[in-house]
């Protein structure tokens, strides 16, 4: 070790010592939480328990003490402030306890027995885990059917004491342990009291308007912070949307390093892809120090995409990764389900074989399914009365999978002969299913006026296999009568749709037959369920 080193860790050791001296003579205020790592943490908060489709059937806080000395809770309180930080009345006495460094205190804000068949629908399920305190115990009021904290915006604080805080988010206070100020993540339901620049999140019930259903729950996730060693002081920056790592006063001691604390960032690139389109995930990790991190493990819960909920991310220069060893993780991969919108709970875990846990989310809205139409030309040249015929390539993107209602719109309203256009232009057939990203074809025929059959019979064709294709059609039209004016049109000029692009073949009949000009026809594909998913092409007959 270099003597720059060396020394920088033994002035760390002994601040350390000092700090601790200081402490036990009551020389350092203890409950300074701006102050940084100095006193017990709040690192997991969750209010939804036993909501319908609740991940945990029991409303929860886990306490822990980051420092290198143990800390006794004496005589302190859980106050609540609501959305805006008015902290006038002690909400939960809390009993006098010592959580060691590195220990954990676990508090369950309802009881053991409140379920229901509705709640409590995961494998994280808490009902049976064994708390330190249940809220109200103290007060002589706890029951078994409690369900205490705020499931929506709450302002929570730790105090050293058991009187009230006071109000106007007095975070400045020399009593104030901790703060945690938490809102909806989509900003629908925000709280005006937190710590540092903004509050922390939880899942709210709709997210973005939308009925949440993340996995078959909902309120998925509870509030934890990414790493239990570090803060900041800022609940936006400290805290993540993750599942709780379960602690108590009986879990072994993890204390946290004296150096660097683990930390990891995450993103995705693109950052907006939709159902089975490539994107990579990107992990920027650093290391704790004093002692080192080794054996950094990193993972990706995914399953909100429909994918591993332990997917590994790597640091060997391939999967997507471009340089080995350089403490940058990524992972390439592609949803392969989800809701369109802000997709929450993608969350990056980093671990080390000291213990350290640090977690990150990954930024990410899954973009809607789209249909693209192509064609290779989309105008064409034609005597009044003939027909040309184009073929459309349609593709599904972006993950869409359905089926497609074909329908084609234009100009003139009418011939001259006052028959309306939808019998003028047509296409084969009327509707198609694709699978995800999948393509299909169709043909589109336009009459720039009423038809013959007798001047449609190609001479390519036997007459009667073009009698029976008409027929066919015809049948169908009759059994669809909706489509009749248009399967009439089709059955007449189904032998011309065999011919090239934009190609025109006349079969008109003096003064049935369009007038000169120029006439446009749109011919738009509409998912049968979803009106959003659409396009359309526009083509541009001109009638010489």
């Amino acid at each position: 070790m270099r003597t720059k080193d060396i020394l920088l860790d033994r002035a760390a050791r002994i601040g350390t010592f000092l700090t601790v001296i200081a402490v036990l003579l009551g020389a350092v205020p203890m409950a300074n939480a701006a102050a940084g790592n100095n006193n017990i943490k709040i690192i997991a908060w969750y209010g939804a328990g036993n909501l319908s489709k609740s991940e945990y059937g029991r409303d929860t806080i886990i306490l822990f003490n980051p420092t290198q000395f143990p800390i006794t809770m004496n005589n302190w309180s859980l106050q609540s402030g609501g959305a805006s930080g008015s902290f006038t009345a002690v909400s939960y006495l809390l009993p006098v306890a010592t959580i060691p460094a590195g220990g954990f205190y676990a508090i369950a804000g309802s009881g053991p027995d409140y379920i229901s068949s509705a709640g409590c629908v995961s494998d994280h399920c808490n009902l049976n885990y064994p708390y330190d305190y249940q809220l109200k115990t103290l007060e002589g009021t706890a029951t078994n059917v409690d369900n205490d904290l705020s499931s929506t915006a709450a302002t929570i604080a730790l105090v050293d004491n058991q009187s009230p805080l006071g109000d106007n988010c007095p975070k400045t206070s020399a009593h104030l342990v901790d703060l945690l100020g938490i809102g909806a993540s989509d900003g629908s339901s925000p709280v005006t009291c937190f710590a540092g620049s903004s509050y922390a999140s939880y899942t709210p019930s709709t997210l973005n308007g939308v009925a949440t259903d993340i996995n078959g729950v909902v309120y998925a996730y509870a509030t934890v912070r990414k790493n239990r060693c570090s803060d900041t002081f800022d609940n936006v920056n400290d805290f993540t949307l993750a599942f709780i790592d379960f602690a108590n006063s009986r879990t072994g001691s993890q204390p946290c390093p004296l150096g660097k604390q683990l930390s990891v960032s995450s993103s995705a690139t693109p950052n907006n892809p939709g159902i089975q389109d490539p994107f990579t995930i990107t992990a920027n990790v650093v290391p704790a120090t004093n002692p080192n991190s080794t054996n950094l493990n990193v993972t990706a819960d995914l399953s909100n995409l429909g994918l591993s909920a332990t997917a590994p991310l790597y640091d060997d220069g391939t999967h997507g990764d471009p340089v080995a060893g350089d403490h940058t993780y990524t992972l390439a991969t592609a949803a392969a389900t989800g809701t369109v919108g802000t997709v929450p709970g993608l969350i990056v875990t980093s671990t080390d074989t000291q213990g350290d846990i640090a977690r990150s989310l990954i930024p990410l809205t899954l973009a809607p399914g789209i249909v693209a139409m192509t064609s290779p030309t989309t105008s064409g040249t034609a005597k009044g009365g003939d027909v040309l015929t184009f073929p459309i390539t349609i593709k599904g993107m972006h993950g869409y999978g359905g089926i497609l209602n074909i329908t084609c719109t234009g100009s003139p309203n009418a011939n001259s002969l006052g028959v309306p256009i939808s019998t003028q232009c047509v296409s084969t057939p009327p509707e198609l299913t694709l699978s995800n990203n999948g393509t299909s074809t169709l043909s589109l025929a336009i009459a720039t006026g009423t038809t013959h059959s007798a001047g449609l019979i190609s001479q390519s064709l036997p007459l009667g296999l073009t009698g029976i294709l008409s027929i066919g059609l015809l049948t169908v039209g009759v059994w669809r009568r909706k489509h009749l004016p248009s399967v009439v049109l089709l059955a007449l000029v189904t032998p011309l749709m065999l011919n090239t692009t934009a190609c025109g073949t006349n079969a008109g009949l003096g003064n049935t037959s369009a007038a000169p000009g120029t006439y446009t026809y749109v011919v738009t594909a509409t998912d049968s369920n979803i009106s959003t998913i659409t396009n359309s092409l526009t083509f541009t007959i001109t009638v010489q």
